[in-house]
């Protein structure tokens, strides 16, 4: 069987890059890479001890052994998991690059847009609590709510059909990222623009409809988002190792984020992260994101019938959507089944796929945000089904 090695990907540095899709570019997987200030030392020569590893049975080791030999540029760390059973949970060169600082299992990353899945899980919790509808309109949870917005409804939001643009990419929005803001001050960033097409007639990916679910949660809940996170998720699945990232506070073990300018490492450029908010503002571990992933397969979060709607498509009137359900992308992959979400901001990119009807959980978390990450999740794909 024959993997796939990834690749690095030259991107133009912005301040706020919240993005999906993945990008490619010409390497080789003999490739070194140097570091800005340290140019004679390539990653192979500096691989660090790992820590809080877990490597079981033969198909861990395969897969250990395709990032270890097969992508040791690899920066970030991985968990797979089968039937229940952890086969691979590891941490794969630096944390932090100029200071050595192995990445392990439990290194924190921002999780970018699987931040996602988490409002939408929230939303729906609130749902069957009889305190939201998803049916009703935004503008009831919502002050000041313009006429443009009056026919917005939550599904509407959640499914990206509401026409409300992308706010990452309106002039100015990469400078004003690097400014602390307030939840109403990042809404009153796109308030006044015109709608992108009538609610409900087309799919747009649109960052901005999981920053108003935000505020739509905190009006419902009576809590601010983190709150109403720590009560309804993190506290009752004892996740520790999760939440809102805030600038000023001292995390144990937070990754710092990079990029690549051609082949040079580089520190990613600055962002405060209360302008990702709902919409991508989390930081997370592979073992928190695994536990997150394992509560709603057994039911602890969510009713079956509410998961069964958040898995499915909901095409907008044009028929488009098909690959998007209720904060979660919706695919097929290697002939499986998945439901998941990716993501990228500043200095990371991310992964998590979960296919349900196999029981398979793939999680990849990466502090290197211009890695090329679908040919690396397309082999432990294959690995984990074909394998081992």
């Amino acid at each position: 069987m024959k993997f796939k090695m990834f690749k690095w990907v030259a991107l133009p540095l912005l301040s706020l890059v919240i993005f999906l899709s993945a990008c490619s570019s010409g390497s080789s997987e003999n490739e070194s890479l140097n570091v800005v200030g340290e140019a004679s030392q390539d990653i192979q020569q500096i691989a660090p001890v790992h820590s809080g590893e877990i490597v079981a049975g033969d198909t861990g080791q395969l897969l250990d052994d395709f990032i270890s030999q097969d992508n040791p540029l690899f920066s970030g760390s991985i968990l797979v998991a089968r039937d229940g059973e952890i086969l691979l949970s590891k941490g794969y060169n630096f944390a932090n690059w100029e200071l050595k600082v192995p990445n392990s299992a439990l290194t924190k990353y921002r999780i970018s847009s699987i931040t996602k899945p988490f409002t939408a899980t929230m939303v729906m919790m609130l749902a069957e609590e009889g305190l939201l509808d998803l049916e009703g309109r935004l503008c009831a949870h919502l002050p000041d709510c313009p006429d443009t917005w009056q026919e917005i409804t939550i599904l509407n939001l959640l499914t990206h059909t509401s026409g409300v643009p992308d706010y990452t990419t309106l002039p100015g929005a990469d400078e004003a990222s690097r400014d602390p803001h307030s939840v109403t001050s990042v809404v009153n960033s796109f308030i006044d623009e015109p709608l992108d097409f009538s609610p409900g007639l087309t799919y747009q990916y649109s960052n901005s409809n999981y920053i108003l679910l935000g505020a739509v949660i905190e009006q419902a809940s009576g809590n601010r988002y983190d709150q109403f996170l720590e009560r309804a998720i993190l506290n009752p699945l004892d996740i520790e190792d999760t939440g809102m990232e805030y600038q000023e506070e001292i995390l144990k073990d937070r990754a710092a984020g990079y990029q690549i300018q051609g082949r040079v490492l580089v520190n990613a450029p600055y962002l405060d992260m209360s302008n990702a908010y709902a919409a991508a503002g989390m930081y997370s571990t592979v073992g928190d994101l695994y536990v997150f992933d394992q509560a709603l397969t057994n039911g602890q979060l969510l009713n079956l019938e509410n998961q069964e709607l958040m898995y499915s498509p909901i095409q907008a009137a044009d028929g488009s959507g098909s690959g998007y359900g209720l904060g979660w992308q919706l695919s097929e992959s290697n002939g499986h089944r998945r439901v998941g979400h990716s993501g990228g901001i500043n200095g990371f990119r991310v992964f998590l796929g979960r296919y349900l009807e196999d029981g398979v959980t793939i999680i990849l978390l990466s502090n290197i945000q211009t890695e090329d990450i679908d040919p690396i999740i397309d082999s432990l794909e294959l690995i984990v089904f074909n394998g081992g």
